[in-house]
This record gives C-alpha cells, structure tokens and sequence, in this order.
C-alpha cells in the first residue's frame, strides 16, 4: 500500500503551538502509511535534521504573498508540482486572503485541510492589530464552503473566529490538542531534582508559566500579579516563566521596576516542559485571546491547579483542576492563595487525565480523516 503524503504549513522555528501540535503528530503517526512534508517562512529550523531523519522534506518559502505575490505564488506551485502530496493541511490563524488554498485547488491537490488555531490577531501594536483584524474579518466574508475540501479546529470558538457562520457546523471537525499524557504523569522525585537546579526552596511556592513572550500569553499580568502578592501577604512565592519570545527583554525590564527580578525564573525557550511542569505549584494562564492551548492540557496531566483566564475556552477544562478568573489582579491573588491550600493532593490530580486528550488515541482520528476520501 503506497503512502498517503501530506504537506504541512506552516511550521516555525519558533515551535509556537501551531508547530508543537504539528511536529507531536508527525512523531506519533503511523509512517508506513503516512509521509509528512513541511512548508516554512522562517529562514531556517534548528530541528530539521530530526524532521529529515525520516526522510520528511522541508521546503523554505522566501517571502510572504504580501510582500511579493508573483514569488510566493510560484515557489508555493513548485512545491506541490514537485512533491504528488495528496493533502494539504494548512494551519491557519487569521485570514488574509485564500491565496494558499487556490493555489492547492488549482494544483489538483486531493484533500485540503482548513484547520482553525486561534481566537485572536498575534500582533502587538494595537494600531496594526486593528487593521489586521479588519482585514481578517472582511476576508471571512468572502468564505465559501468551496474553498477547502475539510474544515478542521482545535475549539468551538476557534472554529467561530476563522470559519464564523460561512462554514455549516456539520462540516468542521474539532481535533483536540492531545499529549502524550504518560510524560507528564506526576513524579516526586523529578520535582526535587528540578526545583533544586533552578535554586528552589522548599518552602517556597511556585507559579508557572509555559508559553511564548507574545501579546496573547499576556505574561506582564502575572509579573503584576507577583508584586502585589508581595505587597498584601507573606507568602513565599515565585514566578518560573518558560519561554521566549519578542517581549523578553521587556518583561525583564518590568520585573526590575516592580523589584522582583530576583523573584522571577526566566529560562528561555526549553524542551523538557513535562519536568519543569513538575517544579511548579500552580499553573497561570493569563492570556488574552487563545485557540485550545495545549500548554493547560499539559499541566492538568502533571497534576497542577491551574488558573485561567475567563477569555479562554471552557473546552480547555479537561479536569476540575481549572479555575476561571477575569483579569483583575485581586481576584487572581485571591484565587492563588485559595488554591495553595489544596496543593498536597496532586498526585491524585495526575492520575484523572481525560484519555480524550491521549495522543496515542487521537492521531488514529487525525489518521482516518486523512484517509478518508483518499484511499
């Protein structure tokens, strides 16, 4: 039986969410039927070699349809020309035009995938982000069901930002982003190990964050939220920020001015995100906009409290260990300090993971919507 082959657009090198979901079911797909490809613009990925291990090939698109439309038109056409893929599965975010798609259209492409990411415009200058949000919006008026063969979203309200009412509710199909839970099952022992690298005591709390320093995440909230706690009570506390990002050196700066540099954990961008999970107490999630984020499906599997933000999905809420708050600085260091007290049971917490979130049980979904129709 020949290989279903599959281009996937776009991965980072950033390795934000759309990447990590992207690169987690290319590890654990079958790969005697499947062959996953990649599409690019970044100007280079420091984990290709991985991907080309098994024999995946990376294609590096030099500019954006923006900024020249002639080019990318023509290196995208070659890519499909060259590569007989019977998917395309295309990661989107915001629309800007339907240029990827008619492109795959007019390449006789099988199966071409709509897969909704996000709930928000990633930019941070308000004035671009308002603009960015017309165009998104003006562009989804002219969403015909014809424009892609499948409409696939990682939520509810994902599905609501990209397709809105132009897709029928009976054709998008929400894929969850699934883990391997058995990596962040709790384990005592890698807990003292990680808080005693990172210079932890043992007394004191951690709250932690997972996530690149981007306007979504909205990580300035929780430096906030640290120096008030610091103001109104006499917990031990401090922050373990992991990621990285545009607004790094910025965050920094504000820690400084609020004086609790000393008091938060940048580590910059890791992999081993189960263990340092381990480190943590409690799991905040301060975001301003997010599609389904795979980092809160990532701390209920280890077992954390987990503080949310009330814009985020209720479809993130896989255990009873999420508590949605707004965004008041009271209110989030009231809930801290209500959760600290029901911290000894976590252990207990690991151990309840909604299977439906189990990577090994959801890429045989991803699997068979891929064969459908192809075989």
């Amino acid at each position: 039986m020949r290989k279903i082959k599959i281009l996937q657009f776009p991965i980072a090198n950033s390795k934000g969410g759309i990447t990590q979901y992207i690169l987690q079911n290319w590890k654990f797909i079958d790969k005697a039927k499947f062959e996953f490809d990649f599409a690019t613009m970044s100007k280079s990925l420091d984990f290709e070699n991985e991907l080309k291990k098994t024999g995946s090939k990376i294609y590096y698109i030099s500019c954006y349809a923006e900024d020249n439309k002639e080019k990318f038109v023509r290196e995208f056409t070659e890519i499909l020309s060259n590569g007989n893929y019977d998917i395309v599965h295309l990661h989107t975010k915001q629309w800007k035009s339907f240029l990827v798609e008619r492109i795959a259209k007019e390449a006789g492409i099988k199966k071409v995938i709509i897969h909704a990411h996000s709930t928000g415009i990633e930019t941070l200058d308000e004035k671009k982000r308002q603009e960015e949000l017309q165009l998104h919006q003006y562009t989804l008026e002219k969403l015909t069901e014809d424009v892609a063969t499948d409409y696939w979203a990682c939520s509810q309200k994902a599905a609501d930002f990209i397709f809105g009412n132009k897709i029928s509710k009976a054709k998008i199909r929400e894929m969850h982003n699934a883990i391997d839970l058995l990596r962040y099952t709790y384990n005592p022992n890698v807990r003292e190990r990680y808080r005693k690298e990172l210079d932890i005591k043992s007394d004191e709390y951690i709250i932690g964050n997972v996530g690149r320093f981007v306007y979504s995440k909205n990580q300035e909230f929780l430096l906030e939220v640290l120096a008030s706690i610091y103001k109104k009570s006499k917990l031990k506390c401090k922050l373990l920020l992991v990621g990285s990002g545009e607004r790094e050196e910025e965050y920094k700066k504000i820690a400084y001015k609020f004086g609790i540099l000393q008091d938060v954990i940048f580590t910059g961008f890791r992999t081993d995100i189960p263990e340092l999970l381990q480190a943590m107490d409690i799991f905040c999630l301060p975001s301003r906009f997010e599609g389904m984020p795979i980092s809160i499906v990532e701390a209920q599997a280890s077992g954390l409290l987990c503080l949310v933000s009330d814009v985020v999905t209720e479809e993130s809420k896989v255990t009873e260990n999420v508590y949605f708050c707004r965004l008041k600085i009271d209110e989030w260091i009231r809930a801290i300090l209500q959760m600290i007290e029901k911290i000894p049971d976590r252990e207990k917490r690991s151990a309840i993971m909604n299977q439906d979130f189990d990577i090994k049980i959801q890429i045989r979904n991803i699997e068979d919507a891929y064969a459908r129709g192809i075989l």
